[in-house]
């Protein structure tokens, strides 16, 4: 199936290992890639933490600040960030929610499982 629509794609707002407090996620894996459509309310303050995976976070709403291995910037829509593999990195969003497409390379396997956790229960249903 090559053709997806973002709001078919089971979300997930409940705070966990791999998702924040004050985040939500839509995610899905195509091969070895990931998306994840990622919302985060005004004020979200992630901790710093790294990934065995390359990261791209592309803002489409609001702003965040981002910093990526000691570097900083606060980003807007049409902007992007590169966090590659195992790079210590932390987000902070601004006065307004946030709207940021993350691709992951290769797919995380962590948020992987979560996904498929929450489909067995929207089929269950």
């Amino acid at each position: 199936m090559p053709f997806f629509r973002w709001s078919e794609i089971t979300e997930d707002s409940e705070p966990g290992p791999t998702l924040p407090a004050g985040m939500t996620r839509r995610g899905i894996v195509l091969g070895d890639l990931m998306l994840g459509l990622h919302g985060a309310v005004a004020g979200l303050r992630a901790q710093p933490h790294s990934r065995p995976n390359d990261q791209i976070a592309i803002m489409i709403r609001g702003r965040m600040l981002m910093e990526i291995d000691g570097e900083s910037r606060v980003m807007g829509p049409g902007e992007f960030a590169y966090v590659p593999a195992n790079v210590v990195h932390r987000i902070e969003t601004m006065d307004e929610d946030a709207l940021v497409l993350d691709v992951f390379a290769p797919f995380r396997q962590d948020i992987a499982q979560r996904l498929a956790e929450l489909e067995r229960t929207a089929t269950s249903r």
